[in-house]
């Protein structure tokens, strides 16, 4: 699975010091762009998230609201986890991934 430097709270929160709010504004700008690019071919969306820093309580609301943008998009995505996208690659045909 894709591991986003970018969309990871750690580096962005901790280590470039952007607010909460900040990375709400990347989470989305990424998932909206993300989707946009989807239409071509299909992408994953990834956001890492680690419970020690983005569950902080003066930064959980941001979080929300990105989540629940996100999942205003529900019937245009696949809302999955990294062992069901494995499964289903598994069960392509030989070569369908590169």
């Amino acid at each position: 699975m894709p591991y986003s430097i970018e969309i990871n709270d750690s580096p962005a929160l901790v280590f470039r010091q952007h607010s909460a709010r900040e990375f709400e504004e990347m989470m989305i700008d990424q998932f909206d762009e993300m989707l946009v690019q989807s239409a071509r071919r299909p992408l994953v969306y990834t956001a890492v998230l680690h419970p020690f820093v983005i569950g902080q309580p003066f930064r959980l609301r941001a979080l929300r609201r990105a989540l629940a943008h996100i999942l205003a998009h529900r019937e245009d995505i696949w809302l999955t986890t990294p062992g069901e996208i494995a499964s289903y690659c598994a069960g392509l045909r030989a070569g369908a991934i590169p």
